[in-house]
């Protein structure tokens, strides 16, 4: 299992029935990237793709009870990364942590590097090369 196909499954796991397209602008990949995501995990028989009863051209993403138990084991992986990342960090130090990195990433949503590029001074603490070979 890729990193990229639980990050699929997680968002379903909160998101369930979410359509393709809202997906993948929420992992910030292109829905064509989102398409080939899905179908390995369709034919893992982790996801099943339902069909829109608003939308015939749209398809909902849905969980199958085969994904449930890799579910449980993912949850465990991830709380002991997390706990081996923080290590050593108050819990005042991860709370702040984590509004800097949610701050940073609002922050970034929709831009490229060509607007980091263009926009230099917005950020005089970085130095941002002019050109890049």
């Amino acid at each position: 299992m890729t990193r990229a196909q639980w990050q699929v499954l997680a968002y379903l796991f909160h998101n369930e029935g979410s359509n393709q397209a809202s997906v993948a602008d929420a992992l910030d990949v292109e829905p064509i990237t989102l398409s080939r995501h899905i179908d390995r995990l369709e034919a893992l028989g982790y996801v099943a793709r339902v069909p829109d009863p608003a939308d015939r051209r749209a398809r909902r993403l849905h969980l199958t009870e085969k994904v449930r138990p890799l579910l449980d084991q993912m949850k465990i992986i991830g709380s002991n990364v997390m706990a081996e990342a923080l290590e050593g960090a108050s819990a005042s130090e991860t709370e702040l942590m984590a509004k800097l990195l949610g701050r940073m990433r609002s922050n970034m949503t929709g831009r490229g590097f060509e607007t980091l590029v263009a926009e230099p001074a917005k950020s005089p603490a970085i130095k941002v090369p002019q050109k890049v070979v």
